[in-house]
């Protein structure tokens, strides 16, 4: 079975975000991992809390952001994990895509803006441009590796 990843940043994408993945798996079954990324709090702030308190935060506050969807997918007799990681959100999409062998990431938003063409749009053509950096990646060391 396929792995689906689907991040979701902020509730205003939870119900398009669960739409997808209740689509994907009925056409589908697949693993479906559900993603919120925090931002790291600013240091500023952060030493003033132990690493448990910050990683409880952080765990709390993504899960308020996924619950919704969580439920959704839950009413739908779809199976899936949920998942809270800290970091640069696109980074750590692509990162959690790569180390979860995930076929396939559900964004939102598809644009063709210069922004987005350069990665520095929405956090999805942020992602969209990170994985196509690592698939260019990837198939230039393996062009080399083969000569």
């Amino acid at each position: 079975m396929k792995h689906v990843l689907v991040p979701i940043s902020t509730s205003d994408e939870v119900r398009w975000a669960a739409e997808q993945a209740i689509a994907r798996y009925r056409k589908e079954p697949a693993h479906i991992h559900l993603l919120n990324v925090q931002r790291p709090l600013p240091q500023h702030i952060s030493r003033f809390f132990g690493g448990g308190d910050l990683r409880n935060f952080h765990r709390d506050s993504g899960m308020q952001v996924l619950a919704p969807a969580m439920r959704m997918l839950d009413e739908a007799g779809v199976p899936h994990r949920d998942h809270v990681e800290v970091g640069n959100p696109a980074k750590t999409i692509v990162e959690f895509s790569e180390r979860n062998n995930c076929a396939e990431v559900v964004l939102q938003d598809q644009s063709d803006s210069l922004l987005a063409i350069f990665g520095l749009g929405s956090i999805g053509s942020q992602v969209r441009h990170l994985m196509q950096e690592h698939a260019d990646a990837a198939h230039g060391s393996e062009a080399s590796g083969s000569t």
